[in-house]
């Protein structure tokens, strides 16, 4: 459940999230890391408006906002200190720069600046809603709950209230209550795609099959989050669909042909799950051209090889990396096997 719980530490705050996972190497299997980027049309048409409105600060807030999704942090600062310069109470602008803080990881400016926001509009639930956020990834969840509860009193129908509700049930360990709470911040907006993937996380951590129609809704919302997408693939090759998996990748390396962990997962799928020896190879070779350095598509070469029946040229590549790297225990375990 932790790894449910901490699925928030990996996002600006939830006016700007996305899904991202926490796959562990242990079995070969590896995260996407590439960051993706979103169109950069969008700040040049914002360019333009600010070039013939140049004192309208909602622009700024949005150019701010484009850019600090493509880490251009000096230039969202930039385009934040223009709109306050202009509109000092824009609340807009003071939760954007909160989450410029939050990506420079600092706690102290993001509550200065949330509270602020705060006194000037006492009455919007979203400067409150952060507030719990940052409190928390702090770890102080009844810090957190008072926020939310506030939120609430101000908002019965906030749909992030309930989806932080949900986020503190799941440190406290209760999935009924937090089940419940995605459920209503779902119910409350039918495209925000957080609670749906914290339902399709915890729907797969109960092994229901319940997960992969959340996923699928999820990815129906944001069907550009790329992230959330490659999440679903390794659900789909952990829980039986191999070849639903695949597709995925596919779909992905249709946009970033030389992503090495698409690629990489897809050998895994071929090798583990489909018993395609041919095709997994041939994924691991691409892996290995496009990054020599790959440990773990070398040792599943080898391991393919292994499956293949052919234990020289298995031997030969878990020799290879035990010669730079005498501590992977994947490879001191399969020598031993084979060795046998």
């Amino acid at each position: 459940m932790k790894k449910i719980c901490m699925i928030l530490m990996s996002i600006l705050f939830l006016s700007s999230c996305s899904e991202n996972t926490n796959k562990k190497n242990t079995d070969n299997k590896v995260e996407a890391k590439e960051q993706i980027s979103v169109s950069k049309s969008g700040v040049d048409v914002l360019s333009e408006a600010i070039m013939t409105d140049s004192l309208n600060a909602d622009l700024y807030v949005q150019r701010a906002r484009l850019n600090l999704s493509e880490e251009r942090i000096s230039q969202s600062i930039k385009d934040i200190n223009s709109a306050l310069s202009i509109d000092k109470k824009n609340i807009d602008a003071l939760l954007v720069l909160a989450d410029i803080y939050y990506a420079l990881g600092d706690e102290n400016n993001i509550l200065l600046t949330l509270n602020k926001a705060c006194e000037y509009a006492p009455l919007d639930s979203r400067p409150i809603i952060k507030l719990s956020e940052l409190s928390f990834l702090q770890g102080n969840f009844r810090m957190a709950s008072a926020y939310v509860d506030k939120a609430l009193e101000l908002d019965k129908y906030n749909p992030k209230a309930y989806y932080m509700k949900g986020m503190i049930a799941m440190s406290a360990n209760d999935t009924i209550s937090a089940l419940n709470n995605f459920m209503t911040s779902r119910m409350q907006q039918a495209d925000f795609v957080d609670p749906l993937i914290q339902l399709a996380h915890i729907y797969m951590a109960k092994g229901d099959t319940l997960a992969k129609s959340f996923y699928k809704e999820a990815i129906a919302v944001d069907p550009d989050n790329y992230y959330l997408i490659y999440d679903y693939a390794m659900y789909l090759q952990e829980n039986g669909f191999p070849e639903e998996a695949l597709s995925c990748y596919d779909s992905l390396l249709n946009i970033m042909p030389d992503n090495t962990d698409f690629i990489y997962n897809k050998g895994y799928v071929y090798l583990v799950y489909l018993g395609d020896n041919d095709e997994a190879l041939r994924c691991f070779d691409k892996v290995l051209q496009l990054d020599p350095t790959s440990v773990n598509a070398l040792f599943n070469k080898g391991r393919t090889y292994e499956q293949m029946g052919d234990f020289i040229n298995a031997k030969s590549i878990y020799l290879q990396i035990l010669k730079d790297n005498p501590d992977y225990q994947l490879a001191i375990d399969a020598i031993n096997r084979i060795s046998e």
